[in-house]
């Protein structure tokens, strides 16, 4: 038996949607999705909620997840990486129960539609396999990133990858190279990534593939709005 750890990061301040974690979705407030799932996979055994919000971790407590402390505030600012409140929460977790996870998976709040199979799959694709740092969920973009451009100090187009001589924006999508998108549905990392390491990926970073319309993070209103119809559409 595997100590398997869920960690849904869930600060207070939003800026494109405001109270974005909590906003209500089909009369549920979004990270109650996250937890749900958590909750119905067969291999997660704990599940976290990190916030400086009080009002986030009386709504997590009520779905079932455990909220063991309050993040400090220097770890919730807009610039704040993962990184800080990942080791925040392990380090807690070492100092005040002696609990070392196995396993840390990653589950954002703002990705509220996942399957609990799909977890499990990817949990047990992790355990099969030992050389690796993380396992991060990728798919493929709708758009080749060898046909995207960037801006040059002259505001010229500049292509993002290749060069001018090789013309790769030019060539059909079927001869460019395959790409993937990191698409957030999970990570799933491994202790000493996070703690020894110093990272939330490290360098040997393992691909869980997902079809390309398994893209459902919600970022602002517009996307919000996307995945409200389609649950709509497909969700009882």
């Amino acid at each position: 038996m595997k100590n398997i750890l869920a960690l849904i990061p869930a600060r207070g301040n939003s800026k494109s949607i405001k109270n974005k974690n909590i906003k209500l979705l089909f009369g549920k407030p979004l990270i109650y999705y996250s937890i749900s799932i958590a909750k119905r996979s067969k291999l997660i055994n704990r599940i976290i909620v990190s916030s400086d919000s009080k009002k986030i971790i009386n709504i997590a407590k009520k779905y079932g997840a455990e909220t063991p402390f309050v993040r400090p505030k220097e770890l919730s600012k807009d610039n704040s990486k993962d990184h800080g409140l990942f080791l925040h929460c392990l380090e807690w977790l070492k100092k005040n129960e002696n609990y070392i996870p196995d396993l840390i998976v990653h589950l954002r709040p703002t990705y509220p539609i996942r399957s609990a199979k799909i977890v499990d799959k990817a949990i047990k694709f992790a355990l099969r396999n030992r050389k690796y740092d993380c396992i991060r969920s990728v798919c493929e973009p709708f758009q080749n990133p060898y046909k995207m451009w960037y801006l040059n100090t002259n505001n010229f187009l500049t292509p993002l990858l290749g060069n001018f001589k090789k013309e790769l924006y030019n060539s059909p999508r079927q001869k460019l190279r395959k790409a993937y998108w990191q698409n957030a549905y999970l990570d799933i990392i491994k202790y000493d990534t996070i703690k020894k390491k110093k990272s939330m990926s490290g360098k040997k970073i393992m691909p869980f593939i997902l079809p390309s319309n398994s893209i459902f993070d919600i970022d602002d209103k517009f996307s919000f709005k996307m995945v409200e119809e389609i649950f709509k559409k497909n969700y009882k």
